[in-house]
C-alpha cells in the first residue's frame, strides 16, 4: 500500500469496513507512521480511541480518514518533504528478508526510528518508549527473533549504498529534523535492539 493522497481518499470508512482484516492493519500502520513522523496529536489519538478504531465504530473511522488526509497534507507542505526518514531505508532492509508482513515491517522499522533517535539525544527515553509501546494494542511488531541482527545490517547496508545525503530523525513526536547518516555502530545497536533469541527468551 502506497499510503499517498490517492490512496488515502480511496480508503473511506465505508470501504474500511470492507476491507480484510489483514489490509485494515496495513493501513492503521501506516497512519501510526504518518503520525509518529508528522503529528503527535494524531498518534496520541490512535492510541487514546484503540478501541473504537480496531471496532471500526462509525464516529473513529470518520475521524481516522479524515486526519489522515489533514496529516498527509501537512506532510508534504513541510520544507525539509524531500528528506526521507531514515524509517525508509530501515523498511526496506527489514522487507529484504521476506519474513514480516508488511505491517509488522511497519511496526519494526517505526520502533528502529524511536530507538536511533533516542539515542542521536534527539528523543529522551519516555519519548522513545511511547513510540513504541503505542505499537502495541494494535499487536504491530516491535521486536522479532525470526531474523538475525546481522542479517538486517547487512540489508540496511545494501539499501543504502547508492544514497547519498542526509535522512531524518525524531527531534520530538511527531517532528522530523534533517541529520546526517548515522553510523554503522548505532545501526547495528538498533537492529540487536528489535531482536531475541525465541530459545532464551522461552527459558526465562
Amino acid at each position: 500500500m502506497v499510503f499517498d493522497e490517492k490512496t488515502i481518499k480511496e480508503y473511506t470508512p465505508e470501504v474500511l469496513k470492507k476491507a480484510d482484516p489483514k489490509e485494515y492493519l496495513l493501513y492503521i500502520a501506516n497512519s501510526l507512521k504518518l503520525g509518529a513522523k508528522n503529528k503527535a496529536k494524531f498518534f496520541m489519538w490512535l492510541d487514546f480511541d484503540n478501541y473504537e478504531i480496531i471496532a471500526q465504530e462509525d464516529e473513529a473511522l470518520e475521524h481516522l480518514c479524515k486526519e489522515n488526509l489533514a496529516v498527509y497534507k501537512k506532510s508534504q507542505s513541510d520544507e525539509n518533504v524531500e528528506v526521507p526518514f531514515i524509517d525508509e531505508f530501515l523498511f526496506k532492509a527489514i522487507e529484504k528478508t521476506g519474513s514480516f508482513t508488511d505491517y509488522d515491517t511497519i511496526g519494526l522499522s517505526l520502533t528502529l526510528l524511536g530507538y536511533i533517535s533516542f539515542k542521536s539525544n534527539l528523543l529522551d527515553e519516555e519519548e522513545y518508549l511511547e513510540i513504541r509501546d503505542l505499537l502495541v494494542p494494535y499487536k504491530l511488531m516491535i521486536s522479532q527473533c525470526k531474523i538475525k541482527d546481522e542479517v538486517l545490517f547487512k540489508n540496511f547496508k545494501e539499501v543504502v549504498s547508492d544514497y547519498v545525503g542526509n535522512i531524518r530523525l525524531l527531534t520530538k513526536l511527531g517532528k522530523g529534523v534533517v541529520c546526517e547518516m548515522p553510523g554503522d555502530e548505532l545501526i547495528k545497536e538498533a537492529f540487536k535492539e528489535i531482536t531475541y533469541d525465541k530459545d532464551s527468551w522461552e527459558k526465562e
